[in-house]
């Protein structure tokens, strides 16, 4: 564990432990800068030993050791803290580029204005800017469980080591980095966040969100238009209200919400995983993902691209173009909750690439579908009692073969893939695989009429 030396009052030493060689790179050069002033005559030191720091004679910058446990309102001028002590409760004093050392203690500090930077070593720290602090704060904080509270209007620059952090953010413009498993509140500012932890989880709430996953992440988007990229862990992403959401999945499974107009989701990697569109009109895409991949349709009018795995596409009570692989196992859901939409399907060429399931149709809905499919132009469009419609282009007739019924399944004991968890396909919200399960209506090929 590096030890920074820090010269203090009446030509003490102060030596600081820091776990993150980072941080003791940081706290090395500002005692390097104490150091210097000391010796120049610049700065002048003193310690709460000896109890509240003096004012300052003109011209000069304070250094204050708090070397005993207590509380300490520091004066203008005192503008390098060190905090060698187990617990230590300090106020700032407003002025800009304050520079905070703290050892292993465990530190409270409250930013009420200025800006500066707070170099933390492992203790349980708990930072807080003022909403009123317009200034840039450079919190650094080592592998302790942390409290962040940057709640100014500054451009802020924080970065957490391995612990369970909790940040809460405010108007202002910040740049992120976690390592461990942290909460992040935003607020009404922006935040690009590089996750390198193992679990992240973030409230976006009116910002504007840019977040990189360096595991698994869970991310609520609130009412703000948000980026997020996933990569190898589980991911659940639900993108803002305010629309304009590009919400891209890892490669492990993940689980995609849009959240308002004009949103674009992006499957990726082998894994099942699931996009589900918002009331807008959407872009769905997997088209160089591999898995056994679910597409859920919105309310407005979507475009929605399947993968080359076993691909699910799910009918909304809008509109959507969907291109189907022809190479994959492509299922097209319709549900009678969700009726009165319109798809259109490109891509396949042979009647056997086709498979629809009806969930919660009545028992004749087959031989109503069947009774009123319409031919035109070589593409065959299917129109169901909700009025559903399904146009197969270039594919000129469908047979009973088709068609699958899930009420005939639940009838006969069988299962159905969107009643168990309410749509997500498993049992932890991370996507699910509809094609590997034995419960899943194509284990069993007399299900579809194969």
């Amino acid at each position: 564990m590096p030890i920074v030396t820090v010269p203090g009052a009446n030509h003490s030493t102060v030596s600081l432990s820091y776990d993150l060689d980072a941080n003791a790179l940081l706290a090395r050069y500002i005692a390097g800068v104490i150091k210097t002033g000391l010796a120049g005559g610049t700065i002048e030191a003193f310690d709460s030993k000896s109890g509240f720091p003096p004012p300052l004679p003109p011209g000069k910058t304070g250094e204050f050791v708090q070397s005993e446990t207590g509380a300490t309102l520091m004066p203008k001028g005192y503008d390098f803290v060190v905090d060698a002590a187990k617990t230590a409760l300090i106020f700032g004093n407003g002025d800009a580029n304050e520079a905070v050392l703290v050892g292993n203690g465990n530190l409270q500090f409250f930013a009420v204005g200025g800006s500066g930077s707070v170099i933390g070593g492992g203790g349980k720290d708990m930072i807080t800017v003022v909403p009123t602090d317009s200034g840039n704060w450079l919190i650094a904080l080592g592998n302790g469980d942390d409290s962040i509270r940057a709640l100014g209007g500054g451009s802020d620059t924080i970065s957490t080591g391995s612990g369970h952090g909790i940040l809460q953010l405010g108007s202002g413009s910040d740049f992120i980095t976690t390592t461990g498993s942290d909460t992040v509140l935003a607020g009404t500012g922006s935040e690009t966040i590089n996750a390198i932890g193992a679990h992240d989880v973030v409230y976006g709430n009116a910002s504007s969100l840019f977040f990189v996953a360096g595991g698994a992440a869970t991310i609520f988007g609130g009412t703000g238009s948000d980026t997020v990229i996933g990569t190898t862990g589980k991911a659940l992403f639900e993108g803002g209200s305010a629309g304009n959401n590009v919400l891209q999945a890892g490669s492990g499974p993940a689980t995609l919400f849009g959240g308002g107009n004009g949103d674009q989701l992006y499957a990726g990697g082998d894994k099942a995983q699931q996009l589900h569109a918002a009331g807008g009109n959407e872009t769905l895409f997997g088209g160089f993902a591999s898995g056994n991949d679910t597409f859920y349709g919105g309310s407005g009018s979507d475009q929605i691209t399947g993968g080359s795995g076993n691909n699910t596409f799910v009918a909304g009570t809008g509109t959507a173009t969907i291109t189907a692989s022809p190479g994959s196992m492509n299922l097209f859901d319709l549900m009678k909750t969700m009726g009165g939409g319109s798809e259109t399907v490109t891509g396949l060429t042979d009647p056997s690439q086709v498979h629809i399931d009806l969930s919660g149709y009545g028992k004749n809905e087959i031989k109503y579908a069947l009774a009123h499919q319409t031919t035109t132009d070589g593409s065959v469009t299917v129109t169901l009692s909700d009025n559903t419609t399904v146009t197969f282009q270039n594919i000129a007739s469908l047979s009973g073969s088709n068609f699958t019924d899930t009420n005939s399944s639940l009838g006969s004991g069988g299962d159905h893939h969107h009643h168990s968890n309410g749509g997500f396909g498993d049992t932890d919200g991370f996507g699910g695989d509809k094609w590997g399960n034995n419960d899943h209506k194509w284990s069993d090929p007399s299900r579809h009429g194969h």
